[in-house]
């Protein structure tokens, strides 16, 4: 057997038993659910989907797995390659089509109108197919940037929970890859050939997030644990010295 392959299905089966963990700690997805899968079309959403229907076969959750992409409008956006991934994976699935640029092109923070756009429509892509549950692809990386972000934009300590409640109870976003490195995700989508994504937000560098994670990407090189420390806290509260 190839190095290469002996260790892609090590580490799909590593994989694997880190969802488990999540699925099984925070009840994310009962047997027989049917569920949304957000694809952007970046490698976590990508790996995010490879790995649930491999989950689905090896644990028999006999889940109803369809994808749903939403294209934005952005000028030399394409949706063919992703289109081809979900054909080899045989994932039902649906390439929605909205003029989001439109909408912010000649805004300030467009983050925020673009997320709440692609979440909204995420969600009435799924009511639209009765299901109720809307997989996320957000790992340990991206949990803790958000709790630095709460912290200085937002005056508040919170973070993305693995499963998120919204418009009161009827769905739920729900992060699998909760317990994931952002190293892991990587090695996934090289080891079982994930299509690189050709589509790049034209506004990205605007992104609050990005300017947190350049500033984390700065003390990890001092400090190698600083996303794994962020990511333990939330989990370890000293109420002791809080008042």
């Amino acid at each position: 057997m190839p190095l290469k392959e002996h260790e892609g299905r090590h580490l799909v089966t590593s994989s694997l038993i880190l969802i488990k963990r999540a699925v099984t700690h925070f009840n994310l997805l009962p047997k027989h659910t049917r569920l949304l899968v957000g694809v952007s079309g970046g490698v976590d959403s990508l790996a995010l989907l490879f790995l649930l229907r491999e989950y689905n076969k090896r644990y028999n959750q006999q889940w109803e797995i369809t994808a749903c992409h939403i294209d934005p409008g952005f000028p030399g956006w394409r949706t063919d390659t992703l289109r081809q991934f979900f054909g080899e994976l045989n994932i039902t699935h649906h390439v929605v089509k909205k003029d989001i640029y439109e909408k912010i092109k000649d805004v300030t923070n467009r983050c925020y109108p673009c997320s709440r756009e692609r979440r909204k429509t995420l969600l009435e892509t799924a009511s639209g197919l009765n299901i109720f549950h809307v997989a996320l692809a957000h790992h340990k990386e991206d949990v803790a940037e958000t709790v630095i972000m709460n912290m200085i934009y937002n005056g508040e300590i919170s973070t993305l929970t693995p499963k998120q409640s919204v418009i009161h109870g009827r769905f739920f976003f729900v992060r699998p890859l909760y317990y994931f490195e952002k190293n892991t995700i990587r090695a996934i989508a090289e080891t079982q050939g994930l299509p690189p994504n050709k589509n790049v937000c034209p506004y990205y560098q605007e992104s609050k997030r990005e300017v947190m994670r350049d500033f984390l990407e700065r003390i990890h090189e001092h400090n190698p644990d600083v996303y794994k420390n962020i990511f333990r806290s939330i989990f370890h509260i000293n109420k002791a010295y809080l008042p």
